[in-house]
């Protein structure tokens, strides 16, 4: 599907490389290393926020993989709309 809109094709791009993802391997990242984790599905901010404060030795181990979970999943949903 093609659209004029610059700004939704992005978003489409964006939603299919998550998508494109291994849930696996990006649970498991995110239990042992969870900056690698928002890293490998796209979300480089994230990674740096999460590497910087730390988060991955606190609260992390249990949210990251929730979160990075759930982000590909809306990103495989979306695409099937």
């Amino acid at each position: 599907m093609t659209t004029n809109n610059p700004r939704i094709e992005s978003q489409q791009e964006e939603f299919q490389n998550r998508a494109n993802k291994s849930i696996p391997v990006a649970l498991l990242l995110a239990l042992f290393i969870s900056p690698l984790a928002y890293h490998y599905i796209g979300k480089r901010g994230l990674a740096v926020l999460n590497l910087f404060t730390l988060n991955y030795l606190l609260l992390g181990i249990v949210v990251v993989p929730i979160h990075v979970f759930k982000l590909i999943t809306d990103a495989r949903s979306e695409l099937n709309k």
